[in-house]
């Protein structure tokens, strides 16, 4: 009976909704966003997850992705391809009119268990073009079947290999949710050289210990993330390494070397302390920075087909014009 309920929510989500006029859009997401938060509190009120649990949950998120990535749809003045590598899928994003001198590197988001160029695809062409900029993406190892530092290993590798192409480019690191949080924790990490020119980030998860910033008071505004599910996969995805450590909660990090930073984020969405917390970090370590607050809405909001959408990203490319990045 759940999962009929589940599959008539995502028909309105992501099949009836966007064929709708774009004022009606926003106020139904509201709504039907909430319901389909009940899946996951049902499923956590299961108790202790197995890995088998854990692995069924991932696959069953994978196998929409592609309905994620129906949300918009794809620009065609984005030239689409992947990069002939043997160990690393990466993708790249070309506009029409592009922008000499400067890239972009997208991490994705999906609490490090699901999403890839499957669920992103569309949004990124989207980005792609409103920004002028190439933008590289890639895949990295999801969860449960691979756990911190595996991501963090992956992208390194595949940060390398892009600024072998691009070694002379600015470079603008951008991200969502769990793909926030891994580009923001390379940014913390010592022993990794490679630093962005700027970095972007979309509904960032900076904590996943979940003990510097208290959530609770969120957890009923959140219409899309269960507070009881963040924390039990920020855990599990740690690996028996403390959470705390900075790599993987950037928000106990040293950013004093960081570059300018971007953040959006709702005041409605669970992750809405997180972006408040690191922004004062940066704030006291004078770290050039901005913060773009938006009422109402929901956890990476920018993935869906509404007038807030299009706005976030006139916003994010606004920022990186402003930094006026090229030749730096």
């Amino acid at each position: 009976m759940l999962e009929i309920l589940v599959t008539q929510i995502e028909n309105i989500i992501y099949k009836l909704i966007p064929r709708l006029p774009n004022f009606m859009r926003t106020p139904l997401y509201r709504k039907f966003l909430l319901l389909r938060k009940l899946r996951d509190y049902l499923i956590l009120a299961k108790g202790d997850l197995s890995y088998e649990d854990r692995l069924e949950y991932a696959e069953t998120s994978r196998s929409k992705e592609h309905l994620i990535c129906s949300l918009q749809g794809y620009n065609n003045n984005v030239y689409f391809s992947r990069l002939d590598t043997d160990d690393m899928e990466i993708f790249k994003f070309v506009p029409d009119n592009k922008i000499e001198g400067q890239i972009g590197i997208y991490f994705h988001g999906g609490g490090y268990f699901y999403g890839g160029v499957n669920s992103h695809k569309n949004f990124i062409s989207n980005l792609t073009n409103d920004l002028k900029m190439t933008i590289y993406f890639f895949h990295y190892r999801l969860s449960p079947e691979y756990n911190f530092p595996a991501a963090h290993e992956d992208a390194k590798k595949v940060l390398e290999h892009i600024d072998s192409i691009h070694p002379e480019d600015s470079k603008v690191w951008l991200g969502e949710s769990a793909g926030g949080n891994l580009a923001t924790g390379l940014c913390i990490d010592e022993k990794f050289e490679i630093k962005p020119s700027a970095l972007v980030l979309m509904s960032p998860w900076l904590d996943l210990s979940d003990k510097m910033v208290d959530r609770s008071y969120l957890k009923n505004k959140d219409i899309l993330l269960s507070h009881e599910g963040m924390k039990d996969v920020g855990v599990y995805y740690s690996n028996g390494q403390d959470p705390t450590d900075p790599i993987i909660s950037p928000l106990f990090g040293d950013i004093s070397s960081f570059p300018p930073v971007f953040i959006q984020v709702s005041s409605s969405e669970l992750l809405f302390n997180d972006a408040i917390e690191f922004i004062k970090k940066l704030d006291s370590q004078d770290i050039d920075n901005k913060l773009d607050v938006w009422d109402n809405l929901w956890h990476a909001w920018q993935f869906f087909p509404t007038r807030e959408s299009e706005e976030a990203r006139k916003r994010i490319n606004r920022f990186i014009k402003e930094l006026e990045l090229i030749n730096k």
